[in-house]
């Protein structure tokens, strides 16, 4: 099973109003910094840097493609922007825990963020599993619920 996951419409009007309201935010943090008289290129610094985290969180996220795919007790996770590719591959077997909707307590550190959404947790899949090294790695991924029942399908037939 193949599941293909991109920003629409609703991504791209939240993606406005934000610009809109970090637009007022840094212009009211730059006229702060302009009443000092001494440093008025310090609001514009503060503002160029909140636009380049917002900016990454836009392209990591909304302009991705996200592709799930299920087959032969594997979970293949892509992410593509633009030509470049992340593609995490493990096997169903591999998974030692998944949650839906919050995230674990025991949650690996440093997962691997394959979901388009950046504020909204609730349609999120936390899965923990052991990489190749062994080591206990993380992945989040925002599937249909038939996608999820799958995985959870494949990893009680593999395990």
């Amino acid at each position: 099973m193949k599941e293909e996951l991109t920003a629409g419409g609703r991504e791209f009007i939240y993606v406005v109003i934000w610009a809109a309201i970090l637009y007022l935010a840094c212009g009211l943090i730059t006229s702060s910094f302009d009443s000092y008289g001494e440093y008025p290129f310090i609001g514009g610094i503060i503002s160029v840097l909140i636009f380049a985290a917002f900016g990454f969180f836009v392209l990591t996220r909304y302009t991705s493609r996200f592709t799930y795919q299920v087959s032969d007790g594997n979970l293949r996770i892509n992410r593509m922007i633009g030509k470049r590719n992340k593609e995490i591959e493990l096997a169903c077997a591999d998974i030692t825990d998944m949650t839906y909707g919050k995230k674990p307590s025991d949650f690996p550190k440093h997962p691997y963020n394959m979901r388009k959404s950046i504020i909204s947790r609730r349609n999120l899949l936390y899965i923990a599993y052991t990489d190749r090294e062994g080591k206990p790695s993380g992945v989040i991924i925002e599937p249909s619920e038939k996608l999820r029942r799958k995985i959870e399908k494949e990893r009680k037939k593999n395990g």
